[in-house]
């Protein structure tokens, strides 16, 4: 491609209008127009450099691959399930242990008032058979029903015993009538 080195810094200055004259025009905006047979050349716009622009193939993308977690490998990922899984079941066994410790000491609570209730019935009871009954007519009974004698002081035998508190009789006791 030539260069038109004659008109090479008039080309960004000169105009052609509609009627074919040209308009020159600077910086500081002289106007002048050159008319006839003088003009020795016409100031003719150079010819535009034609940019050959190829077009860039379109980028290819690959495959898009599924998205991997930096750092957890399946064998984490498995790991980190069993985990989480046996945390769960501890949890959970541990509050139904609650609950049974807590069950359990309602009927604890529940126990320790009917004994307190059978405790309250059974000295009831018990007072009133000691009241009912008295050291005369237990005396009388033994006398008169069983005809049992009250023993003499000679009759009397103390014993002292350091091994036990149980006494082991081997043979009668002299002076004991059957």
């Amino acid at each position: 491609m030539a260069i038109d080195w004659e008109n090479y810094g008039r080309s960004r200055y000169h105009h052609e209008n509609a009627g074919g004259t040209q308009i020159q025009s600077s910086r500081n905006r002289t106007h002048s127009y050159v008319e006839g047979n003088t003009v020795r050349k016409a100031d003719v716009l150079p010819k535009r450099r034609e940019r050959i622009r190829e077009r860039p193939e379109p980028k290819r993308y690959p495959e898009r691959q599924p998205a991997v977690m930096p750092g957890i490998s399946g064998r984490n990922f498995i790991f980190l399930t069993a985990m989480v899984a046996v945390v769960a079941v501890t949890g959970f066994m541990y509050l139904s242990t609650q609950s049974e410790v807590r069950g359990m000491k309602k009927k604890i609570v529940v126990m320790q008032s009917e004994i307190a209730e059978q405790k309250e019935d059974n000295d009831a009871a018990y007072q009133e058979i000691v009241d009912s009954v008295t050291i005369s007519e237990i005396y009388k009974k033994a006398t008169e029903k069983l005809r049992m004698v009250q023993a003499e002081n000679n009759q009397i035998y103390t014993y002292k015993n350091k091994k036990s508190d149980m006494v082991k009789q081997y043979a009668d006791i002299p002076g004991a009538e059957k």
